[in-house]
């Protein structure tokens, strides 16, 4: 019990961290790509590639950037990458702490045939895969031809997709495809970006020639970085909106909302250097809709289940058989220390209060019970629901 109960508190220093060092992380990228958009071209020194005049919190600042270099190198010299580092090594411990130390109740689909330490090391390879198949377009002519390069990635996202959707649950999916990409976004940093930065600062340093193409490697990454970061942002809050994940097609709903996000990325950045298109923001919306229409539950459906009447005692004896071993005061899962969530079903009053949790989790989702350990029936969730609605 102490050990659940530690856990959870190294859980939640973990995300704390993970959020704050993303914040800062994708922060940055979000400055500087609206920074390089906004640059003006025009009017400079012979060295000054674009200057940018800014006002914030009582102050003016003047920011220019170099063709190449300065003269002599500034004291001090400020980097951006321990936010990246950060974030991904307490995303990967978090990923641990939650999916990988309870990976038969957390990772794998609750029908998965395949043992714990499998479904870990499932994982673990796509976080190297994906990263290099990504490196390998990068280094091939394809980074240049950008419809086909996004096709490729995309059709790439959607098999990882796919495939952990019949060995993870749900969930997992969309947490395990989350980390594919932040692995990729830091080794981006860590591989490509500080080196060539690295490279700049030593030509500097030198006096030595330096060659334009490796400034636009650099770039090119970081601007790969900054279409990530929306998709990766849902996937980080994904876990607590089931109806999102949890239907038949999760892994397909994802793939769509991860190019609604990067479409919404594209338009600021359009924004940014004043050639965006109302079109663009029509079909960010249209698609929207769209997808909100299709997740939607089947009003038809209901209507006929709402036929039939369903007794508050009827659905106290299903949510103590399926939800009170982990939803009670002292609960009798030992995966749990306390409730999770701090919700509590073991009274008719306390169901009453989270009927609303219980009919998105269990009926409209069928998130819970977790993987479906309790084996809680399609008969007793329509049950649940037919309740849930008159009342």
């Amino acid at each position: 019990m102490m050990q659940i109960y530690l856990i959870d508190w190294l859980s939640l220093a973990l995300k704390l961290l993970h959020v704050i060092a993303g914040i800062a992380w994708i922060g940055a990228s979000f400055y500087f790509n609206w920074l390089e958009n906004k640059l003006d071209r025009l009017n400079n020194r012979d060295e000054i590639a674009g200057n940018l005049w800014a006002v914030h919190g009582g102050g003016f600042y003047h920011l220019e950037k170099y063709k190449k270099y300065p003269q002599t190198l500034p004291e001090p010299l400020h980097w951006f990458k321990w936010e990246a580092y950060v974030t991904w090594l307490s995303g990967i411990s978090l990923l641990s702490v939650i999916y990988y130390f309870n990976a038969s109740t957390y990772l794998l689909a609750a029908n998965s045939s395949i043992s714990a330490a499998y479904g870990v090391g499932l994982s673990l390879v796509g976080l190297l895969l994906f990263w290099l198949i990504y490196d390998i377009l990068c280094k091939s002519k394809l980074v240049t031809k950008s419809a086909i390069f996004i096709a490729i990635i995309f059709i790439v996202i959607s098999f990882f997709a796919y495939f952990y959707s019949n060995i993870f649950n749900p969930r997992a999916v969309y947490m395990q495809i989350g980390a594919m990409v932040g692995t990729v976004m830091v080794a981006n940093v860590f591989f490509v970006i500080i080196p060539v930065q690295k490279k700049l600062v030593d030509a500097c340093e030198n006096s030595t020639e330096v060659s334009l193409e490796l400034g636009k490697t650099g770039y090119l990454r970081s601007r790969h970085n900054n279409y990530f970061t929306l998709p990766v942002l849902f996937m980080m809050i994904s876990g607590h909106y089931p109806t999102i994940y949890s239907g038949d097609y999760g892994w397909l709903v994802l793939i769509a909302v991860i190019g609604i996000l990067v479409m919404v990325r594209h338009y600021f950045n359009l924004r940014g250097v004043g050639k965006a298109k109302n079109s663009l923001i029509a079909i960010i919306v249209i698609s929207t809709l769209a997808l909100i229409y299709a997740l939607a539950p089947s009003q038809s459906k209901l209507q006929v289940q709402n036929k039939e009447i369903v007794t508050i005692a009827e659905a106290q004896v299903i949510i103590e058989k399926h939800c009170v071993s982990c939803h009670a005061a002292e609960p009798s899962n030992k995966a749990f220390a306390m409730a999770p969530n701090g919700i509590m079903l073991d009274t008719k009053d306390n169901i009453i209060a989270h009927k609303n949790q219980i009919y998105k989790q269990a009926v409209l989702s069928k998130a819970m019970p977790i993987i479906n350990t309790t084996n809680m029936t399609d008969e007793e969730r329509a049950k649940l629901g037919i309740w849930i609605e008159a009342n």
